[in-house]
């Protein structure tokens, strides 16, 4: 075992790690795959998880933070505001069975964690309907952030910010005190499309027809793209054809025939 009880296998050297939601990791290449070709010689680690909340991807990243001995850089990708985190001691395998919702086992905390919300449409509308609150969540953003951003200066690790879309930030506050929070944060760590805008908003804007019909999610040319032109504005362009088989990636059952 290493410090503190975490397997020596997770102590991975030079490691770049990245955390997020859907629109880090889903079910085609998404941006972590392709930061590798533009910083060469890295291993990339990508800890997305879909239906992840702001709360679940600070924690994410401060436990790589604590669990992997040399990090060279973490990058972060905020999502909407409006999601929360359940936890239980469920460890059995999860059947998804159709559910949005769906729990994965953690062992580094010991526990499980719903991603998407509570798995009981009631319980979930009842929480909604009397915990949960817009401006609170907004306020929490924030705290999320800014204790991320504290963790990551403390242990002296590089970092990259960036949201998956406009709506996770706002300059419209609801009181003083989250104008002075926004202000405590260290706003140069991120990366933006245009004026505070995400990966949606790029990708819905620059590679629509690209996508699946119906699919909001960016397809994996909007990903490529977003890391050569929006994370390290690079002029130099992938060979021709790993970038024809990125614009016809859909086009065959597993997009390289």
């Amino acid at each position: 075992m290493g410090r503190k009880g975490i397997p020596k296998d997770d102590f991975m050297n030079n490691i770049t790690v990245a955390h997020g939601c859907s629109f880090t990791r889903y079910g085609w290449p998404c941006w972590p795959k392709f930061v590798p070709w533009f910083n060469g010689g890295i291993i990339m680690k990508n800890k997305g998880r879909s239906g992840s909340g702001n709360e679940t991807i600070s924690r994410a990243a401060i436990n790589s933070a604590m669990k992997h001995q040399s990090i060279n850089h973490i990058y972060i990708m905020w999502t909407g505001t409006d999601r929360y985190e359940v936890i239980t001691k469920d460890k059995d395998a999860d059947e998804v069975k159709g559910r949005a919702t769906y729990y994965v086992w953690d062992e580094d905390f010991q526990w499980s964690t719903w991603y998407g919300g509570h798995p009981d449409k009631d319980k979930h509308e009842y929480y909604r309907r009397h915990f949960w609150d817009e401006e609170h969540q907004y306020y929490r953003t924030l705290e999320h952030i800014h204790r991320t951003q504290m963790f990551l200066d403390k242990k002296q690790i590089p970092y990259t910010m960036m949201v998956f879309n406009k709506h996770v930030l706002r300059d419209n506050f609801y009181s003083g005190s989250e104008r002075a929070l926004y202000n405590t944060i260290d706003w140069s760590k991120f990366l933006f499309y245009k004026d505070r805008k995400g990966l949606w908003e790029f990708a819905e804007d620059n590679y629509k027809e690209y996508y699946i019909p119906g699919e909001s999610h960016p397809p994996p040319i909007a990903h490529y793209h977003w890391v050569k032109d929006i994370m390290f504005r690079s002029d130099i362009l992938c060979p021709g054809d790993e970038y024809d088989k990125l614009k016809n990636y859909f086009r065959g059952k597993d997009g390289r025939s």
